[in-house]
């Protein structure tokens, strides 16, 4: 398994995401070391980096030597465009499970027609609504901020609330 997660802030072009996955890999199995060694060894030589093309043809390699495989890509939304577009590229061909989660998007219409695309929009919507009405019920702290300023509360839940709109999840599955 490995995992990535996309942060509007952070700009990193897919050769980052494709190299953080194999060295994830390579830390949770250290066997799949034997397979990349000449690899790194050369660019630690050199001192330079693999290129995307060779960086996604090791991470296929990798992959394929698991009987399954599981790739976490958590706020795919909040990944740029062409970063987002060279994801589908490249890792939906895989013989991988991928689990995407993004804010509403066209999404599903570029996945394959086999990929499970799951909404929760309303469901997750109520959720965050419960979290928050939880909290503010159970922190003392907070609830001694709030002692008698009802309305301040409201406008603080209502915030909340509106901030985390949209959110839900998205499944593309690959057996």
């Amino acid at each position: 398994m490995v995992f990535a997660y996309c942060r509007y802030t952070d700009r990193y072009p897919l050769s980052h995401f494709l190299a953080s996955f194999i060295k994830q890999l390579v830390e949770d199995h250290p066997r799949v070391f034997s397979h990349i060694e000449s690899v790194y060894t050369k660019h630690q030589k050199e001192a330079t980096r693999p290129h995307e093309t060779n960086l996604l043809e090791l991470f296929q390699k990798l992959v394929g030597l698991f009987k399954k495989a599981y790739i976490i890509i958590d706020a795919v939304d909040e990944a740029s465009d062409d970063t987002r577009d060279h994801f589908l590229r490249a890792l939906l061909p895989l013989q991988a499970n991928l689990l995407l989660t993004s804010r509403p998007s066209n999404l599903s219409k570029h996945l394959p027609q086999h990929a499970l695309v799951v909404y929760i929009d309303d469901l997750n919507q109520q959720d965050v609504e419960h979290f928050i009405n939880t909290q503010f019920q159970q922190l003392i702290r907070l609830l001694d901020l709030l002692e008698g300023r009802e309305e301040l509360g409201q406008v603080i839940r209502a915030n909340l609330t509106k901030k985390s709109n949209g959110m839900y999840v998205g499944i593309a599955s690959r057996s």
